[in-house]
């Protein structure tokens, strides 16, 4: 055990050095000896050594759309992944809704994410449900399961309305099992509550507004007595989205988490006819676009992100619609 954590906290060492505010495993850009060292024990370094560590889904984000658009996506959340970025954009989802992402980083040998999440709208609310999983195989696994319910609180003529939703999330680290002998066989994992609020409205015609306070209670992982914590920070965030034309929308979006300078990103998306969507997005660390292919009531989403700590990131989607349409409330355009 001693000489595995040597080993663990010199990968550590050597990692830090790269690492961005993420966290120090971020930046496993690495090959040969490095890349084995990290792939094989810098999680369980983490948990091991008494330095704090954030975890995967405190900075992962879900949805391809999202992504396609540089993450600006607070004020639009008009589709199942509503369910991470604004809960109260349930209400926007056009009919009952799945959807399904998968997403690999290339750069990271073994890290792996997957979304499933899906849509339900009755008379009075809307209700959605999502699973987000990640891996780093042979290390590390997360797990956050989300219960969302959203209605709005005020609808008026030409678009205007404001909506409200709240999400209950589970949330659950743990080392996996090629790490478990380090533990004596049996792989250490802690689940915790917490939850998100989120607020959605359109004041004026083509205008939306999006705010949303996430992890509410910022839950820590202490998997191991007296080794590294790993916290699942709060967020907040607000974003604005315009719409200049019936076929373009620019996005804009101001994030802050506990401790960290706040984040301005830009997005912009057009529709080219009744099938194809183009979207672009930029922040401080990467650069995002993306396409959404409409056939029917399925939707195709490949999204790319070239980003400093994991290099192309490529997530697809595949969205899939069923039942009756519904009014989208502030989903038109007004020339006004």
């Amino acid at each position: 055990m001693r000489r595995l954590g040597r080993r663990i906290a010199a990968a550590r060492r050597q990692l830090s050095r790269r690492a961005g505010r993420r966290g120090c495993w971020l930046r496993a850009q690495v090959s040969g000896r490095r890349r084995l060292l990290a792939r094989a024990g810098i999680c369980v370094g983490l948990l091991l050594a008494a330095v704090p560590a954030a975890a995967f889904f405190d900075w992962h984000r879900v949805g391809t759309r999202a992504l396609a658009l540089g993450d600006n996506f607070v004020s639009v959340a008009d589709d199942a992944s509503a369910l991470y970025w604004n809960p109260a954009g349930l209400v926007r989802v056009p009919q009952h809704q799945a959807l399904f992402t998968v997403e690999r980083a290339p750069d990271l040998e073994g890290l792996q994410h997957l979304f499933a999440g899906t849509v339900l709208h009755t008379r009075f609310l809307s209700a959605g449900a999502g699973w987000s999983a990640t891996r780093l195989e042979g290390t590390l696994r997360e797990d956050l399961f989300a219960v969302s319910i959203s209605r709005h609180l005020v609808r008026r003529t030409l678009g205007a309305f404001i909506a409200a939703g709240a999400t209950l999330k589970v949330a659950r680290v743990g080392v996996d099992g090629a790490e478990a002998a380090a533990f004596g066989g049996s792989a250490p994992s802690e689940t915790h509550l917490t939850g998100d609020l989120g607020l959605l409205l359109a004041p004026i015609p083509n205008v939306t507004l999006g705010a949303s306070v996430r992890n509410l209670g910022r839950p820590r992982f202490d998997l191991v007595p007296g080794g590294s914590v790993t916290a699942l920070e709060s967020e907040y965030e607000w974003g604005v989205t315009l719409r200049i034309r019936p076929e373009a929308q620019l996005h804009f979006t101001r994030s802050e988490w506990a401790g960290q300078p706040t984040e301005s990103r830009f997005g912009a998306e057009l529709h080219v006819g009744s099938s194809l969507d183009l979207r672009f997005g930029v922040s401080r660390q990467a650069v995002s676009t993306g396409l959404g292919v409409r056939w029917r009531q399925f939707r195709l989403e490949p999204s790319f992100r070239m980003q400093r700590e994991l290099g192309l990131v490529t997530r697809v989607g595949l969205l899939v619609g069923f039942g009756a349409l519904r009014g989208e409330a502030g989903d038109g355009f007004d020339a006004y």
